[in-house]
């Protein structure tokens, strides 16, 4: 068992290193340094305590503290990954927990040093205080993390994140179930309770080994997948340098054509057909999963072909239904509300509304109104494709 506390402390460290200096900081990232950070402090005392504790009730049966973090952590994660603009800030009661056995923890151990000896009743409140909390927390959160990421993985997870916190959910499961294992093992054979100990503590120690190298592994394929899409820029770029330094801009435009006319068809035509742009909620993501475009070929499609943004296209079909159900309206000599034909066509609040249409038509809503009333026609309103 020693063998594997080691191992899995120097892995961690190792996979600790990777994430420290070699991946983007962000809130993702920094939480599973703490979770690695977690594991290797845990491993290293446990090394300790196996090395160097003559004590063997302390050895077999003193917990660890620093466990009760692991579910928190990866819940945590799987909440910066599914929600925007999440803040670890606002979850601070999640590791009220953490704080109370780690003063339990060092509080017991003083006593023990000053005592000079083990009193045994403390260490089995402790226990058993300790290995209940441990068991709920590391039930709870793993299983919440599952929920979260089952429901967002077409949406706003990708695979690897979503590979990744499933695997690292059913390791800290198995590790929790293996408290009950323990404990049905020792009612039945209580005289085998060094062994079950010895046995139950090594699956857990190396399940914190492969928590690490999931870490790891997931890093590395974020790296690649970064790195990929890196030399796949500088090849293209490289291409088009050598291939159109030098030409006329409108060799540039024809280059687009052809790249990206079939293309953009499909994806308009299902903007228009489906009215997706009546999704107040719709964004660039939400629009590659409906439309089955890569959300990075849609953005350079809006920025690079059609030279618009792509709140700007959505807005601009909006404006169009609101604009025909207002003619509509007038047709039927129909009240008028521009709020609410304004959510009906999509827009989310009258501001933006207001900003967009005297953005794109040129006047405010009512100024529209009135100049159509004073015509006494209704003009069409078309977008350019």
């Amino acid at each position: 068992m020693q063998y594997i506390v080691i191992i899995g402390a120097f892995q961690a460290l190792v996979a600790l290193w990777l994430l420290q200096f070699r991946e983007r900081k962000s809130v993702s990232n920094y939480l599973f340094i703490f979770l690695l950070s977690a594991i290797a402090v845990h491993l290293t005392i446990k090394f300790v305590i196996f090395n160097f504790i003559l004590d063997e009730s302390i050895r077999q049966q003193m917990n660890t503290f620093i466990g009760v973090c692991y579910g928190p952590l990866i819940y945590l994660y799987t909440l910066s990954k599914t929600k925007k603009e999440f803040s670890v800030a606002g979850k601070w009661y999640i590791f009220i927990p953490l704080f109370v056995l780690m003063i339990a923890y060092f509080t017991i151990s003083c006593v023990f040093v000053i005592l000079n000896h083990v009193d045994q009743k403390l260490l089995d409140l402790y226990n058993n205080f300790s290995l209940y909390l441990i068991f709920s927390i590391n039930l709870y959160y793993p299983l919440k993390s599952i929920l979260i990421a089952g429901k967002n993985k077409k949406e706003n997870l990708e695979k690897v994140e979503y590979d990744v916190i499933n695997r690292i959910s059913y390791c800290i499961l198995i590790m929790e179930l293996g408290v009950i294992a323990s404990k049905t093992l020792l009612y039945l054979y209580p005289e085998e309770n060094q062994l079950i100990n010895l046995s139950i503590r090594s699956v857990a120690y190396f399940l914190l080994l492969v928590i690490c190298l999931l870490i790891v592994r997931k890093s590395l394929k974020t790296e690649m997948s970064a790195s990929s899409k890196v030399d796949l820029n500088k090849d293209i770029q490289v291409t088009f340098n050598q291939d159109f330094i030098g030409e006329d801009t409108s060799l540039k435009t024809v280059d687009y054509e052809i790249k990206f006319s079939e293309l953009w068809q499909k994806m308009d035509q299902s903007v228009r057909q489906k009215q997706l742009y009546r999704d107040c909620d719709l964004n660039l993501d939400q629009l590659a999963l409906k439309t089955e475009i890569n959300k990075y070929q849609i953005s350079e499609m809006l920025n690079g072909y059609k030279h618009k943004p792509f709140y700007r296209y959505i807005n601009e079909y909006r404006i169009e239904y609101f604009k025909n159900i207002v003619e509509k309206a007038i047709e039927k000599e129909e009240n008028i509300n521009f709020l609410s034909f304004a959510y009906e066509a999509g827009f989310k609040s009258k501001s933006s509304f207001n900003r967009y249409f005297k953005e794109i038509i040129g006047k405010t809503p009512s100024e529209y109104y009135k100049s159509m009333v004073n015509e006494g026609k209704q003009p069409s309103f078309e977008i350019s494709a």
